[in-house]
């Protein structure tokens, strides 16, 4: 069996994990490990299993699977966060959605009109639709509902109850556009703050990690060929330099493995 180890974006809750994790193993798959804090999807792949399938039933179900090209791709270019592009996107005609509540004091008896609110609220709700719509209704097949199944059923909601006051005439009162633009637009922002969150801790994780001191167990001989094992900062480390690793310690520096046993 081999060992795969891949980053997959999408994931904001434990269900999303437990949904790549039951596909995986629906498809195979065995010792799956699914982190959805920074996307770490582990496991043994069996032999003759096309990785291409599985990157695209992973997509199916509304996640993506980070190759190594894309990551290099955004080393060196700054890619604009899809939640973020979708919440600019959703944003002003959710805006312009909203300002029906100010008609006591804004004249703007246009936006009173069912069509109007209907095409305004359209490219909001496609957009929703091809991203929440897309990841409930696969989690849905998969028998693994997530949190996008709720988003989907409250904006489907509000938006055809509109649309049916709009067709039989029922008035403004009966119109629930903005509320259909507005789920999708907060969620799209939530996920946006989340993504950010998240990109933050990593990386204050990462100056940490490489502010820290990393010791080595030097391994020295005195004049009478006695051992004598002391600590010794990694970056004092010299080319055939011999040290002693515990089990269960951090490898200090790429080395050769002259006696013992590790996994």
């Amino acid at each position: 069996m081999e060992t795969i180890n891949w980053k997959v974006e999408g994931m904001d809750c434990a269900n999303c994990a437990l949904t790549i994790t039951k596909y995986l193993q629906k498809q195979g798959m065995q010792q799956v490990k699914v982190n959805p804090v920074d996307g770490d999807v582990i496991f043994e792949m069996i032999e003759n299993t096309p990785t291409e399938k599985l990157q695209k039933g992973i997509e199916g179900l509304g996640y993506k699977v980070v190759t190594q090209e894309s990551v290099e791709v955004a080393g060196t270019k700054k890619i604009m966060n899809k939640f973020l592009r979708y919440t600019l996107l959703c944003l002003p005609f959710t805006l312009v959605l909203m300002l029906h509540m100010l008609q006591q004091w804004v004249p703007i008896h246009w936006l009173m009109n069912g069509w109007v609110q209907l095409a305004l609220c359209l490219p909001v709700y496609i957009i929703g639709m091809r991203f929440f719509g897309k990841s409930a209704f696969n989690s849905l097949r998969n028998g693994i509902p997530n949190m996008n199944v709720l988003v989907a059923i409250g904006a489907t909601a509000a938006f055809v109850y509109s649309l049916i006051a709009t067709v039989l005439g029922w008035g403004h009162e009966y119109f629930f556009y903005e509320t259909a633009a507005t789920i999708i637009t907060l969620v799209f922002f939530g996920n946006y703050m989340e993504d950010a969150s998240i990109e933050r801790t990593q990386t204050a994780l990462n100056k940490l990690a490489t502010s820290q001191k990393v010791m080595a167990n030097m391994i020295a001989f005195d004049d009478e060929h006695k051992e004598n094992i002391f600590p010794i900062e990694n970056t004092q480390l010299k080319n055939g330099d011999l040290i002693l690793i515990k089990s269960g310690e951090q490898v200090p520096a790429d080395c050769k493995i002259l006696w013992g046993d590790v996994s």
